[in-house]
């Protein structure tokens, strides 16, 4: 197993904007929790990641960058049931840069006595130029009983002159890769290398396959810094996001990283990584 070494400035995020981040001697995050919402923890020895007391198995590659997660579940209650699964996989370049992320599921089950069935595609294939991601390309498929439904998305970045030098991930580069819940591991260094550059803004066009719906969106960014360069405040939209860090204690063998979570949970379902937001519930 890999042994994370990654810091900025000899410090780890603690807290960006809602997120809290827990790590182990590794410096590995092993907990991600968004306000009082736990979206899962991760055990590297058993190779899984845990949401709702149940596992996910989850794939590593030597630099540390996720490269699978897989699931099935079965659920019944309150006259709803839902069984299915999931699959998730990421890949990479030879400069440790993501280049693509495919989803899919399929999934059965009672709602309100009602029986469906479902399955789903989805694929987001990233571009990179000079360091940087430029440009984001997604396409997603789903076949809701028997109704077959497309949608497609163009996202492209811009970016000013202040050089990212300590190659860290920030909400708005973790936004643009459209992964849903899964973008999270991009603020922990999990999704491989960041942008060389600071993203300042990216517009986003959606549509669907019949031309019924397209929409078209621009989100502008801007940033505040430590005296180390680690970020201070990240502006979307003028809305600011704090980030906070804790330091590594170097005077020990093995890197400690202070837990700053509390330790009640509230727990992602681990159905809803695998299933795309506005799709079924």
């Amino acid at each position: 197993m890999y042994k994370r070494q990654i810091t900025y400035a000899g410090k780890l995020p603690s807290r960006i904007g809602d997120y809290t981040f827990v790590y182990d001697d590794n410096n590995r995050c092993t907990q991600v929790k968004k306000n009082s919402y736990v979206y899962g923890e991760i055990d590297y020895d058993k190779g899984v990641v845990i949401m709702d007391d149940e596992e996910a198995k989850v794939s590593f590659n030597s630099d540390g960058y996720v490269t699978g997660i897989s699931a099935s579940w079965n659920y019944n209650e309150d006259g709803y049931s839902y069984k299915g699964s999931g699959k998730i996989s990421f890949s990479y370049n030879g400069n440790g840069q993501l280049v693509s992320y495919t989803e899919s599921s399929s999934e059965s089950g009672k709602e309100d006595g009602e029986s469906f069935s479902y399955q789903g595609s989805y694929k987001a294939t990233y571009t990179w130029k000079d360091g940087n991601l430029v440009n984001v390309v997604t396409k997603e498929e789903e076949t809701d009983n028997g109704e077959k439904y497309e949608y497609s998305s163009t996202c492209t970045i811009e970016y000013g002159d202040e050089k990212n030098e300590l190659g860290q991930y920030t909400l708005g580069q973790a936004d643009v890769l459209d992964m849903e819940d899964a973008s999270v591991f991009g603020l922990v260094g999990m999704l491989g290398k960041a942008s060389a550059y600071f993203p300042v803004s990216y517009t986003e066009k959606y549509k669907d396959s019949d031309q019924t719906y397209e929409n078209e969106y621009s989100t502008t960014i801007s940033y505040s810094f430590n005296s180390d360069e680690t970020i201070q405040t990240e502006r979307i939209n003028g809305s600011p996001y704090s980030y906070s860090y804790v330091a590594i204690d170097n005077d020990s063998d093995n890197l400690k990283v202070r837990s700053l979570l509390p330790s009640d949970k509230k727990n992602l379902n681990l159905r809803s990584f695998f299933i795309r937001h506005h799709g079924r519930k």
